[in-house]
């Protein structure tokens, strides 16, 4: 964290006092942290966290590749996580996917999984789990897809009213294909429903700086919907 903290240039970075919010009176500006091996090499780690910068309606994300035995920051990321009505980050909204994300012969992805929907009753439905594929670049982490696995609907009925309600699942998982667009693997996105209506499947391909996801976009919200 020592080291994380000195490459962003952060004044304090710290998880906050038992039972507090993140603050500086406190100490504590980090909402949510996860550190995870690099699935190939056991001296590299990435780390994730979700930093409060103090600005209202939002985090902070802070990824980084350390390298051992120092934790020297070799490739990093930071971006805005934006919050609202129905989104807050928490203490455990992150999760690092290391599956075999293998694009090419020299590029493995990683995935990082941010969970951040605020169940309502009256919502009738909603998606969360939002996994993005990161690549290291340099000492870049780019992104190169953003996606939604879990969404679900509602049937007819008040779930405020503590009726059970009838509800339906779906899921989206990704594989690898033998293909491959500009360089990257192409990637194939499955959805899958618990009503047990057929899956639907697209591949999806590599432009150059990342996935086009306009025809699976298109397929899933004509499955969905």
């Amino acid at each position: 964290m020592e080291q994380i903290r000195k490459h962003f240039r952060l004044a304090d970075f710290a998880y906050p006092t038992d039972g507090m919010a993140p603050s500086t009176d406190n100490g504590g500006l980090v909402v949510a942290g996860i550190c995870k091996p690099w699935p190939t090499s056991s001296s590299r780690t990435i780390a994730a966290f979700a930093y409060d910068g103090g600005a209202a309606d939002e985090k902070e994300l802070l990824l980084a590749v350390v390298e051992g035995p120092n934790n020297r920051v070799i490739a990093s990321y930071k971006r805005i996580i934006p919050e609202d009505a129905i989104t807050e980050v928490s203490s455990y909204s992150l999760k690092l996917d290391t599956a075999r994300y293998t694009l090419s012969n020299q590029t493995r992805a990683f995935g990082l999984r941010m969970s951040t929907f605020r169940d309502r009753c009256g919502y009738e439905g909603g998606f969360d789990d939002e996994l993005t594929l990161f690549v290291v670049d340099g000492q870049t982490i780019r992104p190169v897809l953003t996606e939604m696995m879990s969404h679900w609907s509602y049937g007819r009925g008040s779930r405020c009213g503590g009726e059970d309600v009838a509800r339906i699942d779906a899921r989206v998982s990704i594989s690898v294909e033998p293909t491959t667009s500009n360089g990257l693997a192409d990637l194939r996105l499955t959805g899958t429903r618990s009503d047990k209506r057929k899956p639907v499947s697209v591949v999806v391909k590599y432009n150059g700086n990342h996935y086009e996801l306009k025809p699976w976009t298109a397929a899933f919200n004509a499955w969905w919907y």
